[in-house]
């Protein structure tokens, strides 16, 4: 609770001011990291970082963990022949089957029930789900799920606070907004251009503090968006071409993660970016 409470401090403080203002053009060094063991054409579902591990995931549920430090990899597969979307718990995989149920490291306490649900992401404070006509919300020992009417597309960030893209009714704009994991809103933090329009709009991953990443479709060119809990827009620059679902994610240090397509090979690249002012 006391760390709830000082994440809600401080989150009002950051709130006082909300610029929006994008920074000069992006410069992007590529590193490649690492030759992902997985054929391009086995469904591969894209990466999760949990501390300085990659893990890189297919729909068969087979998987690599790469060690950012020291290099090492890792092959694995999960205990179900078919995985919709997966996350990481303390170095285990937690996933959604071809059934909606969750698997792998799974709370005792949780329902054992399907979900109409294609994204899972794991927060502080438990577990979400997304992507069907209403999220879903499991607090670490709940006994039941708790259901976010009028929420689809989000995603968790500290201390059970959520981002939600959605438009809005009053408005008829795009937003990026905070919500509490109960699905009361906390502030509209940040208002897309009324000429926004969201071909292939997805969100996520979050960035080293929580922001939030918008990966969209602009004149057939993907674009992807940085924006602070006060409604900064930290960048926005060209995305790579989309070839798996959860292709980007930040590294411990900040850096951008990218799964790229070489010579019919999978490629972990980090994106190294410099943000020139002005």
């Amino acid at each position: 609770m006391r760390n709830r409470a000082n994440f809600v401090i401080y989150l009002m403080a950051f709130l006082l001011v909300v610029p929006q203002f994008v920074v000069a053009q992006t410069l992007v060094e590529r590193q490649p990291l690492f030759k992902v063991p997985l054929p391009a054409n086995s469904d591969v579902l894209g990466m999760r970082v949990s501390d300085n591990k990659v893990f890189v995931v297919n729909s068969a549920g087979r998987f690599v963990r790469y060690d950012l430090e020291t290099g090492e990899s890792l092959n694995g597969k999960a205990t179900v022949d078919r995985i919709i979307d997966f996350d990481v718990v303390l170095g285990q995989l937690v996933f959604l089957d071809g059934n909606g149920k969750i698997g792998g490291r799974v709370r005792p306490s949780w329902p054992d029930q399907s979900y109409s649900a294609c994204k899972i992401d794991v927060s502080t404070e438990g577990l979400l789900l997304s992507g069907g006509d209403q999220a879903v919300f499991l607090e670490k020992n709940a006994t039941e799920a708790y259901y976010l009417p009028g929420l689809s597309m989000i995603l968790p960030i500290q201390n059970g606070f959520v981002w939600a893209v959605q438009m809005r009714a009053k408005t008829g704009n795009w937003g990026a907004d905070l919500y509490d994991s109960l699905g009361n809103v906390m502030h509209e933090v940040y208002t897309f251009s009324n000429v926004f329009e969201p071909a292939g709009l997805e969100v996520g991953p979050t960035g080293p503090e929580g922001e939030l990443l918008v990966s969209a479709n602009e004149n057939n060119v993907r674009k992807l968006s940085l924006i602070a809990h006060n409604g900064y827009m930290f960048w926005k620059m060209d995305g790579p071409p989309k070839l798996f679902p959860r292709d980007v994610a930040f590294d411990n240090q900040g850096n951008m993660l990218v799964l790229e397509l070489k010579d019919k090979d999978i490629w972990l690249i980090r994106w190294k970016l410099t943000h020139p002012q002005g």
